[in-house]
């Protein structure tokens, strides 16, 4: 595995969890001005959209609320009916009005868990100023560590980007993910067959990089600039690298431009495969209920 994607993904990092915390706490002049003014804030709860209340906070400032429905009629805010007996409820903590009567409602709701991360617009303050902030308050904050797995499947070739279907491509990465055993079998009634390649690779040597963890677009997106540069420096014919980020189940996802961002069960994958010559983004997802 190149160094420099190794370095990107899991060097600086850390993201923290921080318990039974009141969304009062989000509309704190300091914690605005501090954090959402100042920086990138990613902040999900840790929990069920399906059969709980959930809420996050993103980067463009908004806290959203996913707020089952009998719930919702008694707190006085003003929210958008969605699927499944929901109200969301969008904050937007940059230009905050009636806090008091804001504050009276959040209130009202359960105390959350939450997993975050911010990324301070100036280079020279730390990013763990966050869980100083919180932790200053009486909150528990708890620092997360990467979850680190290195595979080295054992295979024959690798077949090239450029003479297979995509789809075979990400089930084939997703095989060597779990490390399977790829030497030929007894036939039965369901069987799998790598995809069939012409210009394969005649290499058995193939590295598979899996961390799990809460990482923003910034680091996904130089993770996909080295793995591209580090293509580009091979000088190996029908070279190839890919990445796989799989979306958080229980998040706020928008599935195209024009539908509207929402808490919603999903299991969603964006799969790009970086060659000399072209970048191929595949992407897949499926709700859990509907």
């Amino acid at each position: 595995m190149p160094a420099s994607v190794e370095e990107v993904l899991l060097e600086d990092n850390e993201y923290y969890r921080i318990s039974n915390c009141s969304l009062t706490e989000f509309l704190e002049p300091t914690f605005i001005e501090s954090f959402v003014k100042n920086g990138d804030v990613y902040c999900l709860s840790d929990r069920n959209c399906i059969i709980q209340n959930c809420a996050a906070v993103t980067p463009n400032g908004v806290l959203t609320l996913h707020i089952l429905e009998f719930i919702y009629q008694t707190l006085g805010l003003e929210g958008t009916k969605r699927p499944h007996n929901y109200y969301e409820v969008s904050i937007d903590l940059k230009k905050l009005r009636h806090t008091d009567k804001l504050r009276n409602s959040l209130k009202k709701l359960e105390y959350f868990d939450f997993y975050i991360s911010w990324e301070p617009r100036n280079g020279d303050i730390c990013p763990s100023s966050i869980a100083k902030y919180f932790n200053d308050r009486n909150i528990t904050v708890t620092l997360c560590t990467l979850n680190v797995k290195k595979v080295t499947p054992t295979i024959c070739e690798i077949p090239t980007v450029h003479d297979t279907d995509v789809e075979e491509m990400v089930e084939w990465v997703g095989l060597l993910a779990h490390n399977v055993d790829f030497s030929e079998t007894e036939n039965y009634i369901s069987t799998y067959s790598p995809p069939i390649s012409e210009n394969s690779l005649k290499s058995t040597r193939i590295s598979v990089l899996i961390v799990k963890g809460l990482f923003t677009p910034t680091t996904i997106v130089k993770a996909c600039k080295n793995l591209s540069e580090y293509v580009a420096s091979r000088d190996l014919e029908n070279y190839w690298t890919s990445i796989s980020v799989q979306s958080w189940e229980d998040s706020p996802w928008r599935w195209n431009v024009g539908s509207p961002m929402m808490f919603q069960s999903h299991d969603s994958t964006c799969n790009i495969f970086f060659t000399h010559s072209q970048n191929i983004l595949y992407s897949v997802g499926q709700l859990k209920y509907s």
